[in-house]
């Protein structure tokens, strides 16, 4: 089988979307498939709208791991990064004022050329399309390359997977994956891949064939006790406890803001303890903790740490040396972080939204909280901190959840919806 997957981002881009289409990939090759995917050279999230100072060092076509990768440049029209939040709003508008389907689609579908700008993709497109079996699309967050691919791959008649990685957490979030023109290429694709019950619900309200919806769970590479303590060895000769770690993109909608003001409350409240965060975006973060008050400001300085983007072998370390994860995100559709998490028998909070409460079985294997409310993120973190029982107990449990969900698993199921989908556009 020839599959070819178009993504906005892949490696050195971390994210879990990248991470689950590396790890399907590269077995693919494994199992003698042919493999290629077509991409962007996007290193980080604001590389879609802004010029980076230093472009990034990528090869346009290169072979990593016996998958063909494909980059297009991005460009930047003027005035840049403006015309592309403007666009953007425009189309936005047009879903948030319900304007007509037969009126919107079309100029959402104008619109989404420069979602993102790139410079030779409907080339490579037309180059990659008819030498393919199956097409899949992963993340539609950027709608330009979920379109032409759905374009491109109906002119050819190709099947067509789509995986949007839809975030619900609320109506103005969920919109950026709900425009009409979007929903269109949802209800024509041959396979629609949701994370979660909770997502699969959402394309059902959207009138997507029930009979072509899956939910793929995602998953971790199991780690031996040996690799555990290979990938934890540097660390643990000189190490502190970081008493909570957060893994993920600095932004609100993730909870990075609520949870520093959790933390900077309880140690108002004379309760010590330290956060250590990590990911894409810190400026985010450190903007918004020198906005604070004064006082606040100076907690933050002693017991908040922002490291910034960290490799693959520094995240294990945080993990094995962390008391507690905590992501109270509500843009996640499933949250790989917990799973890795729990390989290292940790205890985990998250939020009462988007898909996470599928993942996390609140007062099992981890607490789950409202989003935004820092009283009850407080609590949770201090429960977890004061009682040991329970936190062994829930990072047991999520443990012992954790061997369930691999890779490997999720590649067989994703293998039974390729071979599905072929059989009924025979």
């Amino acid at each position: 089988m020839n599959v070819l997957f178009v993504a906005p981002s892949y490696w050195p881009f971390i994210s879990g979307a990248q991470t689950f289409l590396q790890a399907m990939a590269e077995r693919l090759v494994s199992d003698d498939h042919r493999v290629t995917i077509l991409t962007t050279m996007a290193t980080c999230a604001e590389d879609f709208w802004r010029d980076p100072e230093t472009p990034p060092i990528l090869s346009s076509r290169e072979i990593l791991g016996g998958v063909r990768i494909e980059r297009c440049r991005l460009t930047y029209p003027k005035p840049a990064p403006f015309v592309f939040s403007v666009l953007r709003r425009v189309g936005l508008a047009l879903h948030h004022l319900r304007i007509p389907v037969v009126c919107a689609a079309p100029v959402q579908r104008y619109l989404a050329r420069w979602m993102p700008p790139l410079e030779g993709f409907n080339t490579s497109l037309e180059h990659w399309v008819p030498q393919s079996d199956l097409i899949h699309v992963v993340d539609g967050s950027w709608d330009g390359l979920l379109l032409s691919a759905a374009s491109v791959a109906a002119r050819y008649s190709k099947p067509l997977v789509v995986s949007p990685l839809m975030h619900l957490g609320g109506r103005t979030i969920s919109a950026h994956y709900q425009m009409a023109h979007q929903v269109q290429v949802y209800r024509g694709a041959d396979a629609v891949i949701a994370l979660s019950g909770y997502e699969r619900t959402a394309y059902q309200s959207l009138g997507v064939d029930s009979n072509k919806l899956h939910v793929l769970r995602m998953g971790v590479d199991p780690l031996s006790d040996v690799e555990l303590i290979q990938k934890t060895r540097v660390l643990r000769r000189d190490s502190t406890l970081s008493e909570v770690l957060f893994l993920g993109v600095n932004t609100y909608d993730k909870g990075a803001f609520t949870l520093a003001q959790a933390v900077v409350k309880l140690n108002q409240e004379g309760f010590l303890v330290n956060l250590v965060v990590a990911g894409p975006r810190p400026e985010d973060l450190k903007r918004y903790l020198r906005q604070r008050p004064h006082h606040e400001q100076a907690i933050a300085r002693d017991h908040i740490r922002v490291l910034g983007f960290v490799d693959s072998t520094t995240k294990h370390q945080l993990l094995e040396t962390t008391a507690l994860l905590a992501l109270p995100s509500r843009v996640d559709t499933f949250g790989i972080v917990f799973l890795e998490a729990w390989q290292y028998h940790k205890p985990v909070i998250g939020a009462l939204a988007g898909g996470i409460p599928e993942v996390i079985t609140h007062g099992v294997d981890g607490l789950l909280v409202p989003f935004g409310d820092v009283t009850s993120l407080a609590a949770a973190i201090r429960e977890l901190l004061q009682n040991q029982s329970l936190a062994h107990a829930l990072g047991g449990a999520g443990h012992a959840k954790a061997q369930t969900y691999t890779w490997e698993s999720t590649y067989g199921e994703l293998l039974q919806i390729y071979d599905n989908v072929r059989m009924s556009c025979v």
